[in-house]
This record gives C-alpha cells, sequence and structure tokens, in this order.
C-alpha cells in the first residue's frame, strides 16, 4: 500500500513539474516576442532594423565640424572558444535618416 501511496505521489509530482516548466517556457517565449515587437525611434530604431534588435552598443556619441550629432558603434562576432571580434561603424544623420559606414582599423 505505502508503494502504491509513494509511486502515485511521484507521478502526481512529475505531472505538476512539467506543467509549471511549460508555463515558464511560454512566459519565456512571450516575453521575447514581446521584446522583438517594441518600436524605437531615432538612432535605435535605425540600428535594431538594420542589424537586428539589441546586437549593436553604442559606443561613443561624436559631433563633427558641423555641429552635427554622429555615434561609433561596434558589432560583437562570437565564435566558440574565441573572444569575439568586433565590426565598427560610423552611424550618422543625413535629410533622409542615417546611414553607417564600416570604419577600417
Amino acid at each position: 500500500m505505502l508503494k502504491l501511496l509513494v509511486f502515485v505521489l511521484i507521478a502526481i509530482t512529475l505531472i505538476l513539474l512539467s506543467v509549471f516548466i511549460d508555463g515558464l517556457m511560454e512566459l519565456q517565449k512571450q516575453e521575447l516576442e514581446e521584446k522583438k515587437n517594441i518600436i524605437r525611434e531615432g538612432i535605435e530604431g535605425y540600428l535594431d532594423r538594420t542589424f537586428g534588435f539589441g546586437t549593436v552598443k553604442i559606443f561613443k556619441s561624436l559631433l563633427d565640424a558641423e555641429g552635427n550629432l554622429g555615434y561609433l558603434v561596434y558589432l560583437p562576432h562570437y565564435e566558440w572558444f574565441k573572444s569575439p571580434q568586433y565590426k565598427w561603424y560610423e552611424v550618422f544623420a543625413t535629410q533622409k535618416g542615417f546611414q553607417h559606414d564600416e570604419v577600417e582599423r
């Protein structure tokens, strides 16, 4: 009788644990979808549309001789068991929006 009771309790525990984990996975998926649907304006929106959401980091803001604001940004590339390699871009505002150029090292 005791063995049957332990078996039933273990089965119920496993079922409840699987329901809990399934709920957590669903919440994680929903949070990722909500993050992707955030629409940002300005330079952040341009970087998200061009390079992907949150992949590019703004390193420094720059002022040119005419007083226009530009940004120096970097995009890390990760490989297994290697340190990341970075691509650098200069992003600047134009009359039609934003543009970017890759910076030579």
